[in-house]
């Protein structure tokens, strides 16, 4: 709930002014980051409404705008809904982001929200101050991340001013020698004596004066609590001299008294609100079963210093910690426990589910907690939610609870899922599974989960397991469209492991109709990036990319032009225009779509489709370390993630590499260590039959094929190529079939020293223009230069850039540098920049033995027999003697 968090408590009348503080501020206002630190009760919150004030009273008004924070903002998403909405009320215009801060449907990447924040300040061109309150409750690494970005990037636009109880972390001392930060600490904001003075009155002698102020040590609370108690004209100095030093003891002291001379229904309402972090009347009639608590809370209008109205309307309120500590433990076990549970249910009601289930578990009752989370969604709070979020509501729940509660298993399992949790989600998804029997309500989840889990981890070796078609899906899930869509997204996802693409395809559109029926934007974007898929697999180029296409298009309308959704359909958009040939034009989506990969979920196809259009483009435009990273990158994926379709389509993959640069060897090392050879045969000359495989198929291929070629075998590259060709075409496996058969041809072409028939290339081209597929041509690399050379004169016209981009690379190919270990290449390194054999072990670690077995590795390897040839040859391979960066 943002109620009473956008505006500043209002002050008493009779607060003492904090003048000297206020001109210090008014000093500093060029300097980004006004931050003030005390413990609780030194006055931030006063001081802080006070500069708001003086900004908004100045000849040329500042725009001001006020965040109160609690621990529940310490979500980044929360966090940046309330900046927004904040500098909203402050006059900033920020276009639609305020609608996504209203309904909490931020992106789930913070950094495309912050971008869009900068660029609505940019625009809006005004100065603006902003005053976040309480920061300490809500820090976190999320949150200090986000803060620090807008200080660094929009302290053009704004001046921050921080209020906390502990420092942040932050690097303070770095903000203060960069000329960004003015303290403020508690030492500044004791009461002096005549501060003081102002807010006890005239009514107490100098001595008695004194007395309270050196008892209270300056702390402006304890001197309110003092005025309170004196004007009860129960106190005096001598009473004041027995009073403890401490001023916890000196405030809860002075609390009794004023409780204790309070008519009774007061003290009674104070007592039973005192559970309640933030409350209004309607919350506490809620609790107390009354009506009467909008006239309690205006005879108590008083009590500003412990009963903090938080809003200018003063319909919402708080407890001073203090008063709240002290008033709680009058309350019986008993009362205590309804007054949570009719809390519980009141928060629920106004959807403030993480306070509600708090409160439920206060009252000791499970049950309630665990309803709250079903009528919050459920598993599905991570979709609309978060991650985060999600997190905020298990960890309330003590683990032997997480551990039984079928609701709760299933929030867990789907959690961990997405997070790649793959033994953890699969342990909690089998506790599952035996505590939703006979709860008939879980079932669908269970199935919808149950299909989630096994996308996420890739394993579809049932193939019968999910529905291919509406019909099937609704005998699995009748009358559930939005059900029925995500069983068969699952079902869409089978069948493109299998390479069943017609299945695919009738699937993906079957789900399409039914998101669409259940207002699904969301999945029906999943929707479309499957049938984007299917389309292009099974030869219909063009389809795909429309696919492609309408997915952006509608992440873009309905989630933002920076959001996640369209990052992740933005992999697939990248994939066509690499097809297309336009590989400088696919960069951007794929950094995008990489960014957001390290942020959120996804899936094999995601995966595979962004690992493998980036290394190739890399290979071209970065040379073969920068593909290797990438690589290795999609390796650590497969491993963290247990993919392992993945992890075998990395090791065809590097093959490809290796080959294509000219390190034979290497490659042929590789493809040992793989098996490649023997994973495509069940028997020997006998093709596995294409299914689960397919994928890892097509890769080994081309990476054998390439690697025949490279060593001089075209001959038995065309040989494998062909059949292989024919076994994809068969399986309707339209464009790997094309490809694959576009190598073959290549592979005769060079076996045979061009002397094939022109008709014969043109049959193989044919599919490659008329489809658009240039980048097929590019991919071939070089050695289809001089296939398209004997055409010249009848080919396209698109075919023109693919040759000019062709001779370009045969001039200067892909850098081909020595493959080393990680210990040999810090060994490398270190020779390169000088250092002795003695040097380098004891800066490694290492006996000058082992320096001197790696050396020899190194000296094998570059082809040399001494140090100085060996640094030699190394920097003509691009070693600089820096540690490579990651």
């Amino acid at each position: 709930m943002w109620v009473g968090k956008l505006a500043p408590p209002q002050m008493q009348i009779d607060v003492v002014r904090r003048d000297a503080l206020l001109a210090r501020l008014q000093s500093q206002r060029q300097i980004s980051l006004a931050l003030i630190i005390s413990p609780p009760g030194f006055g931030k919150t006063i001081l802080l409404s006070q500069w708001r004030l003086a900004l908004q009273q100045q000849l040329v008004p500042t725009p001001v705008a006020w965040l109160s924070l609690d621990e529940a903002d310490s979500d980044a998403n929360r966090f940046l809904a309330y900046i927004l909405l904040a500098l909203e009320g402050a006059g900033v215009e920020l276009a639609g982001l305020t609608q996504y801060a209203h309904e909490q449907l931020l992106d789930a990447n913070p950094e495309r929200t912050l971008a869009e924040l900068l660029r609505a300040l940019d625009k809006c061109g005004k100065r603006v101050t902003l005053m976040l309150d309480d920061y300490h409750c809500a820090a976190s690494p999320a949150v200090d991340e986000i803060f620090l970005t807008l200080l660094e990037r929009g302290s053009a636009w704004l001046q921050f001013v921080v209020a906390s109880r502990t420092k942040p972390r932050w690097s303070l001392a770095s903000l203060k020698a960069r000329g960004l930060l003015h303290q403020v600490d508690a030492s500044d904001l004791v009461l002096s004596l005549s501060e003081a003075s102002h807010i006890l009155g005239s009514s107490l002698d100098r001595s008695a004066l004194t007395i309270v102020h050196s008892r209270t040590e300056g702390w402006a609370v304890a001197v309110q609590l003092a005025r309170l108690w004196f004007s009860r004209g129960k106190g005096s100095s001598n009473d004041l001299l027995a009073f403890s030093g401490r001023v916890a003891d000196v405030a809860e002291y002075l609390a009794e008294q004023i409780l204790e001379n309070m008519p009774q229904e007061c003290r009674e309402f104070l007592i039973e609100t005192s559970l309640l972090e933030r409350f209004n009347a309607e919350l506490a009639d809620a609790v107390r079963g009354r009506n009467d608590s909008g006239e309690l809370l205006e005879r108590l209008s008083h009590f500003d210093a412990l009963l903090v109205p938080l809003d200018p309307d003063r319909t919402w309120f708080r407890y001073h910690l203090m008063l709240s500590e002290f008033l709680s433990p009058r309350l019986d076990r008993k009362r205590a426990c309804e007054i949570h549970r009719s809390a519980a249910s009141w928060l629920g009601r106004e959807t403030d589910w993480v306070s509600a289930v708090a409160h439920a578990l206060s009252a000791q009752d499970t049950d309630l907690a665990v309803q709250l989370v079903h009528q919050a969604g459920g598993w599905e709070l991570v979709l609309t939610k978060g991650i985060q979020y999600t997190r905020s509501l298990l960890q309330q729940f003590d683990e032997v609870t997480k551990r039984t509660e079928p609701e709760l298993l299933l929030m867990q399992a789907y959690l961990h899922a997405k997070l790649g949790n793959e033994a953890l989600a699969m342990e909690l998804f089998r506790l599952a599974e035996v505590a939703v029997k006979g709860i008939p309500r879980l079932l669908r989840d269970m199935k919808i989960i149950d299909a989630l889990v096994h996308v996420y981890f890739d394993h579809f070796e049932d193939f019968d397991k999910w529905p291919k078609t509406g019909a099937a899906a609704n005998d699995s899930m009748p009358d559930d469209p939005l059900g029925q869509a995500t069983l068969l997204c699952a079902g869409a996802i089978t069948s493109l492991a299998w390479g069943r693409i017609g299945e695919a395809g009738q699937a993906a559109k079957d789900a399409l109709v039914r998101f669409r029926l259940s207002g699904n934007t969301l999945g029906e974007n999943y929707g479309l990036m499957h049938l984007s898929q299917a389309l292009s697999i099974s030869g219909q180029i063009a389809a795909g990319r429309q696919c492609a296409d309408e997915g952006i298009a509608l992440a873009e309308t309905n989630f933002g032009t920076d959001s996640s959704l369209k990052a992740l359909v933005g992999c697939f958009k990248a994939q066509h225009l690499y097809w297309q040939g336009l590989w400088l034009e696919a960069l951007p989506w794929l950094k995008n779509g990489k960014e957001t990969l390290e942020r959120v979920d996804g899936w094999f196809e995601l995966f595979a489709a962004t690992a493998e259009v980036s290394w190739r483009i890399a290979l071209r435009h970065e040379g073969l370390s920068s593909a290797l990273a990438i690589l290795e990158d999609a390796a650590e994926l497969a491993r963290r993630r247990n993919l392992q379709r993945l992890s075998n389509l990395v090791l065809a993959w590097r093959v490809d590499l290796l080959a294509q640069c000219g390190l034979l060897t290497e490659a042929q090392q590789e493809a040992n260590a793989a098996s490649l050879e023997a994973k495509m045969h069940d028997h020997p000359g006998e093709i596995v039959a294409i299914g689960l495989n397919w994928r890892f198929l097509e890769a080994a291929s081309l990476a054998l094929a390439r690697m025949q070629m490279a060593a001089g075998m075209p001959q038995a590259a065309q040989s494998r190529l062909k059949q292989m060709s024919r076994l994809f075409k068969a399986a309707g496996l339209i464009l790997p079939a094309w490809r694959i058969g576009l190598f073959a041809m290549l592979a005769k072409h060079r076996a045979r020293d061009g002397n094939i028939p022109v008709q014969e290339i043109q049959d193989s081209l044919a599919p490659i223009f008329q489809h658009g597929l240039t980048g097929l041509l590019l991919e071939a690399g070089p050695p289809m230069l001089r296939v398209l050379q004997q055409l010249e004169g009848t080919l396209p016209p698109q075919a023109v850039a693919v040759m000019t981009q062709l001779r370009g690379w045969r001039t200067h190919p892909p850098r081909q540098r020595t493959l080393f270990s990680a210990k040999e290449s810090e060994v490398l390194n270190l020779l390169i920049a000088g250092q002795q054999s003695k040097t380098i072990a004891r800066a490694l670690g290492i006996s000058e033995n082992t320096v001197k077995f790696h050396l020899k590795n190194i000296f094998q390897k570059l082809g040399v027999d001494n140090r100085a040839a060996a640094i030699g040859a190394a920097l003509r391979q691009g070693y600089s003697g820096q540690p490579e960066e990651a």
